[in-house]
Parts: structure tokens; sequence; C-alpha cells
């Protein structure tokens, strides 16, 4: 489960970024819900099952892949991205954006088919962005590749 990954804390705002809304939202709400926290989604085009609930906060539609996950700086204690990262057309300059939405000190998680992306490359655009502590695991999710990686506080970037 990808809740496993999360920390929620009161009020926690958390971003997930998706080409198919599905089990995830409800998954991620439930973990978010006890903590009154919030969440919002962009989502891409695809395959968008009608899911809602309560800690939904904001939905913003993407209409293509050069597009860039809404967000303002420091918003997020956790974006997730799901299935798009290998779609996008620039997936450098979409990184260095969720960069930015993130509180110091917190992550983005990139969740996507096995083989869909080289685990390698993944980890190569996430170091050239100053994420740090870059772990991908490929057990946690039957079919998935995860990886998780943290923006430190003045490091790098810094913002």
């Amino acid at each position: 489960m990808i809740t496993a990954l999360l920390h929620p804390t009161p009020h926690t705002k958390i971003m997930l970024i998706t080409s198919h809304r599905d089990a995830m939202v409800e998954e991620l709400g439930q973990c978010l819900a006890p903590y009154e926290g919030l969440m919002d989604l962009s989502l891409f085009r695809g395959e968008h099952q009608e899911i809602s609930h309560p800690t939904l906060h904001k939905i913003v539609t993407l209409n293509d892949y050069h597009a860039l996950a809404g967000g303002i700086p420091r918003d997020y204690a956790c974006v997730i991205v799901h299935d798009v990262l290998d779609q996008h057309a620039s997936p450098l300059k979409f990184l260095k954006h969720i960069y930015r939405t993130l509180l110091n000190a917190c992550e983005i998680i990139i969740v996507q088919k096995n083989g869909s992306m080289p685990i390698a490359e993944v980890e190569s655009l996430l170091d050239q962005v100053d994420f740090r502590a870059i772990n991908t695991m490929d057990d946690l999710l039957e079919g998935y590749e995860v990886t998780v990686a943290k923006k430190m506080h003045m490091w790098g970037n810094g913002l």
C-alpha cells in the first residue's frame, strides 16, 4: 500500500498527479481523514473513475503532457506522481515544478508500471533537480516501481 510511505500529521496536504483516478484516491483519502488532511488532484488525460472522498480539496484537469501540475511554492507535504513521468514531454521541468511545490524535508513518490522508464533515468532526473535520499522499490506494489525522494532543507535549490 502506498500509504505506508506517508507520515500524515494534522492538516497534512498532499497532491496526487495521475493519468487515471482509481482506488488510490480512496486509499489516500482514508489515510488522511483521521488527520483532517487534504488532497489535491491534478488529472492528466486518461481513464478516471468517479471516486470521491471528503479529503478531496482541489481537482485540476490538465489537457496534455506538456502541462505542469498545479500548486504554489511550499504547499504540499507529499506529491505522488502516478503513471505520468514517463509520458511527460519535459520530465525535468515537470519535476522542478514539483520541487517548488513541496515543503522542505518532504517527499515526492513516483509510482509507475514496471519497465515504463528505466529506474536509473528516474533517479538521475530526481538528482538533477536536487532531490536527495532517492530510493526505488519494486516490491511495494505488484507490477509497479515506486521511487521516493526527499526535498532537503537548504540543499541545492533550497526554496
